[in-house]
């Protein structure tokens, strides 16, 4: 389906293959994403952040360990017309998985995209509207990031630090011990079809294939990347701490 509001294609990925370990005992049994937060899990606030988009489809990569929870939440969504496709990485525990950058490759292999693609980190939970983003991304039809600004020098150093001029992103630091802004990546990009060769390159060099900090580190010297700056509410959901924190926030 064609997305209504822009009238172009646009693919949408949810990464949903990493094993939480931070977050044990919890994660031994529910994964990440699928933690309520407001009595519903995380991936529904993700889906309802792109209902301006209309992404043409949903692909949801994870791994086989929670395959069976994934697919009981994605056939229990009520949108027949935006089905979720599941693309399962071929591990069972935190030792095996592929990284968030191979599995970005995987699920684009796998499921075969063709694309402009926007991809969201299944841990996310913030309250930016995405068609900002997206205006953005269509305005340049470049590399596209979503960036909060944390406020805090200080607190930057725990992600990857952007800094960002006239719009363009000119430098990236994955968890420097001295940060140079405290504008922070979300792990929300948008990439255009011509930049999805870059992930095979990428790894075809041997660069790391975890965080995906360190790709665009790596692509700030290929592409052109655009950022837009967000001071919404934004969190990781990466501890056990930041969970309690978010949790009991939304409790009524």
């Amino acid at each position: 389906m064609v997305s209504l509001l822009y009238g172009v294609y646009l693919e949408a990925v949810i990464l949903c293959g990493g094993y939480a370990t931070r977050l044990q005992p919890i994660t031994l049994f529910v994964p990440k994403p699928l933690l309520p937060i407001e009595g519903r899990p995380i991936l529904n606030h993700i889906l309802e952040s792109m209902d301006g988009l209309r992404p043409q489809r949903f692909v949801l990569s994870t791994n086989m360990k929670f395959y069976d929870q994934f697919k009981y939440w994605a056939d229990g969504q009520k949108n027949p017309k935006q089905s979720i496709e599941l693309v399962v990485e071929p591990t069972t525990h935190h030792g095996q998985k592929f990284g968030a950058i191979k599995g970005i490759k995987y699920t684009i292999d796998n499921a075969k995209i063709n694309d402009d693609v926007l991809i969201i980190a299944g841990d996310n939970f913030y309250a930016f509207d995405l068609s900002k983003l997206y205006e953005e991304f269509k305005t340049h039809k470049k590399v596209t990031i979503a960036v909060h600004d944390i406020k805090s020098v200080d607190d930057a150093r725990r992600f990857g630090v952007v800094e960002v001029k006239g719009g363009v992103v000119t430098g990236f630091q994955e968890k420097p011990e001295k940060p140079k802004s405290s504008l922070i990546s979300t792990g929300i990009y948008i990439f255009p079809k011509s930049v999805l060769r870059r992930f095979d390159e990428y790894i075809k060099e041997g660069n790391s294939p975890d965080a995906p900090g360190y790709f665009l580190q790596w692509l700030i010297g290929k592409e052109e990347v655009h950022a837009v700056v967000y001071s919404e509410k934004w969190y990781d959901i990466g501890t056990i701490d930041t969970y309690k924190e978010v949790f009991d926030s939304y409790i009524k």
